[in-house]
């Protein structure tokens, strides 16, 4: 996906959302939203919206001193996920299509996202998302592929909170013979998920962990260690999580199944374009969606 002008405007939105977040002062907030005017006058519109957010975030990490201004609502985020964990898992046990609920589960979590400009409650998508349609449900192709005695699948980790629900899907895939590595971001980028959180949430005990490589809301594969392209070159099926992943890797061909909620008007348009659905169907504001790559 390339930049929209409505990116712009996200970004703007983002540097607002930002400042109120994180209680900075007035004169903090100002100069976020200064800079994000700055930053929208120079960006590469042909570059995907994760990737011209690298040097957004950037900027507004050295107006606030930090390099990880989310770090309290990161905290809260897996606190208020590890709270629910054993009740989740509970239902996924207690399905009648276990990995189905597992997805729905990883999906539903997806929800947790400060960089989309949404509003959402995080316990109460939980408890609903085991009885949501999806927009997109290419799980039949999923269940198929992970059935495949030894297959390597590489799981592309988005936000935290949601990671918690993806060591509940990884577990899954693990009990069907899949062998599985995790990856998470290569350093701190608004509420995404890096190493410190897949040890935290126990991701590391369940399955190898590696980074992308990149600090980015998304998987740029140009950006990404020589590490991580090789993992991602080897994979016989990689699930990627969240939207920015999607961002990135939407016309990237590869075993790509994406799990993702819909929450941007601008991915709504792209999958609308991309599946041939009749305008109005898709409204990016909360639909789960599970894509299976078809480049």
């Amino acid at each position: 996906m390339h930049t929209s002008l409505d990116c712009l405007v996200c970004y703007m939105k983002q540097a607002r959302s930002l400042g109120q977040l994180v209680a900075a002062d007035e004169s903090a907030q100002r100069r976020l939203c200064d800079e994000a005017g700055r930053f929208i006058a120079t960006v590469d519109t042909k570059l995907s919206p994760p990737e011209n957010a690298i040097a957004l975030y950037a900027a507004f990490g050295r107006i606030l001193g930090s390099d990880d201004p989310f770090a309290r609502v990161k905290r809260e985020s897996n606190e208020l996920a590890l709270s629910l964990r054993e009740e989740i898992r509970g239902k996924i046990e207690a399905a009648d299509d276990p990995l189905r609920a597992a997805v729905r589960a990883a999906i539903g979590g997806n929800i947790i996202d400060y960089a989309a400009q949404h509003s959402f409650d995080a316990a109460q998508t939980m408890q609903d998302c085991f009885a949501r349609d999806f927009v997109v449900d290419d799980y039949p192709a999923l269940r198929e592929a992970v059935s495949k005695a030894g297959q390597r699948v590489l799981y592309l980790c988005d936000n935290c909170g949601e990671i918690v629900f993806d060591c509940l899907l990884i577990e899954r895939l693990l009990r069907l013979g899949c062998q599985v590595t995790a990856a998470v971001r290569g350093g701190p980028i608004i509420n995404d998920a890096t190493m410190d959180d897949a040890r935290l949430c126990g991701m590391d005990q369940l399955c190898p962990v590696i980074s992308s490589g990149a600090a980015c809301p998304g998987t740029p594969l140009a950006l990404c260690s020589k590490e991580f392209r090789a993992q991602f070159q080897a994979a016989e099926l990689i699930i990627s999580k969240g939207m920015g992943n999607f961002e990135t890797l939407s016309e990237t061909a590869a075993p790509i199944y994406f799990l993702f909620t819909v929450k941007c008007g601008q991915v709504a348009q792209h999958l609308t374009e991309r599946l041939g659905l009749a305008p109005g169907n898709l409204k990016g504001s909360g639909e789960m969606a599970l894509l299976r790559q078809q480049l």
